[in-house]
């Protein structure tokens, strides 16, 4: 394979990934506008985003080992088409029970898209330039937060959550397109053996550094679920609002991955993790001190924001630094237990937002958030003993 062949591979797995994180994220941003078309409370509501967590979150490994033989471009597609034919259908439907089962079927193609994605690359290139490669169709993960969420809230209150899901579906098939003509095929994997699984599932210090992003996760996703009816119902205000405030807060974790990129190599990774931890604890109770405040609010997102991506794009790091021979097995770990922690933070918000929103929302996020730095000081602290 040439290098500009290679190269255009990478740039149709970014565009991949920007699909995915937009669809994954999707329904926060319109969960105001969905709850008034459906009639359903906010509670419900993030039932969107908890039921996608769990099933990314579960099916993710599980996936990875039914599909090492698949042959990449034809998996790659398929997962984009599953975005295609979830989201269509749930454009089409005004029963909740049936919108959630289409979210599960959309979110099945994020299960597989991002991880296989990643190990896609280590096909691509040579081994001293995966680690790059890797950071680099990433990328498309921030432009999702950046672009993708704001623009679907704002799509959102102008055309409605319905028009925007099929937009979506279209840019999936556009998506399907570009990874089916520029991703070469019989590209195929090995699978992970047993007994690495089994090595991570039984190693302390990995366990509490994967319980790090479970909470961190948990903190975020308590709050960021709810946004939209916050922002509208709590505080008045209108779409355009909240369209910013996500946009506010996709800019600030793109600001905090450069910082962080800088940081890891001055005072290293455990370090600067936690920092971004603190960060994530400080917004949340910016917000909660702050609570009928959009100043405080917004300040607060910005914070949580900016330690919240750096966070996660450091744990990465961090788990192959433990453990380089068990990469493959802790990174695809790592990244359920985002999507895990997305569903425990949205349950609890959700159990929280019946009562109405609140600052209490902000607080058990915080809480989240401490919970998720004191296991980093721990895995710390574990390293230096052993």
């Amino acid at each position: 394979m040439t290098g500009q062949q290679s190269t255009r591979a990478l740039w149709a797995l970014l565009f991949g990934n920007l699909l995915i994180g937009t669809g994954v994220l999707l329904p926060a941003g319109l969960l105001a506008v969905m709850m008034a078309d459906l009639g359903v409370g906010a509670g419900r509501a993030g039932l969107m985003i908890t039921v996608g967590g769990l099933v990314v979150g579960f099916g993710a490994p599980l996936l990875a080992g039914l599909t090492s033989q698949v042959d990449r471009r034809v998996l790659l597609t398929l997962a984009l088409g599953l975005y295609v034919v979830g989201h269509v259908g749930a454009a089409f439907t005004s029963d909740f029970g049936l919108l959630l089962a289409f979210r599960a079927l959309t979110v099945v193609g994020a299960a597989i898209f991002t991880p296989q994605a990643a190990a896609t690359v280590g096909l691509l290139v040579p081994a001293d330039r995966r680690g790059g490669a890797i950071a680099f169709i990433f990328i498309g993960w921030s432009l999702a937060s950046v672009l993708g969420i704001p623009l679907g809230a704002l799509a959102g209150e102008a055309v409605g959550w319905r028009a925007t899901f099929l937009v979506m579906a279209a840019l999936s098939a556009l998506g399907v397109v570009v990874v089916w003509r520029v991703v070469p095929g019989g590209l195929r994997v090995q699978a992970l053996a047993l007994g690495s699984w089994v090595r991570v599932l039984t190693d302390v210090r990995l366990l509490c550094v994967l319980g790090v992003t479970l909470f961190s996760m948990s903190g975020q996703f308590t709050l960021f679920t709810y946004v939209a009816p916050i922002l509208t119902r709590a505080y008045g205000l209108g779409a355009d609002v909240v369209g910013l405030t996500f946009l506010a807060s996709g800019a600030a974790g793109v600001a905090g991955n450069f910082a962080a990129a800088r940081l890891a190599g001055r005072f290293g990774v455990e370090r600067s993790i936690l920092l971004a931890l603190i960060c994530v604890f400080a917004g949340l109770l910016v917000i909660w001190a702050g609570w009928g405040s959009y100043a405080a609010f917004l300040g607060g997102v910005c914070l949580w924001g900016l330690g919240g991506f750096a966070a996660n794009s450091l744990q990465q790091s961090r788990l192959v630094s433990i453990a380089p021979a068990l990469a493959s097995a802790t990174v695809a770990l790592n990244t359920s237990v985002v999507y895990l922690g997305q569903s425990l933070g949205s349950a609890t918000g959700g159990h929280l937002i019946v009562a109405g929103p609140g600052a209490r929302m902000a607080l058990a996020g915080a809480g989240f958030a401490a919970l998720a730095a004191a296991l980093s000081v721990l895995a710390q602290w574990g390293g230096r003993r052993g």
